[in-house]
């Protein structure tokens, strides 16, 4: 009884060990792979979005608004929408209210 004869159901635990071993030190370096390429997606994306802005001519952009609030155009012709330069709309507004103002002035006793 002094030697123990291995049988196949037996525990290999010199093959446990060995496949633990490699499979810890292949997911922490699967880990530390994962994060490098996380941490050099963000670099990546700040240089994109915060350092290299691209720069937005503004003065076309507010002449494109000063030009869009100076002229008539349709925004709905079946339900008769037009849009009015500022101009114009602000002496409709006042005109408006003058009126209003005519009128309660009028029915005042």
């Amino acid at each position: 009884m002094s030697g123990h004869k291995a049988a196949y159901d037996d525990l290999d635990t010199t093959m446990i060990a060995y496949v633990g071993a490699v499979g810890t030190i292949i997911t922490f370096f699967t880990v530390f792979a994962v994060a490098a390429l996380d941490l050099s997606f963000e670099k990546k994306q700040n240089v994109e979005k915060v350092i290299e802005i691209p720069e937005v001519n503004s003065d076309s952009i507010l002449a494109n608004q000063a030009a869009a609030l100076s002229e008539y155009r349709w925004i709905d012709q079946d339900k008769n929408i037009v849009v009015v330069p500022i101009d114009r709309a602000m002496e409709i507004v006042v005109q408006e209210e003058q009126e209003k103002q005519k009128q309660a002035k009028t029915k005042t006793p």
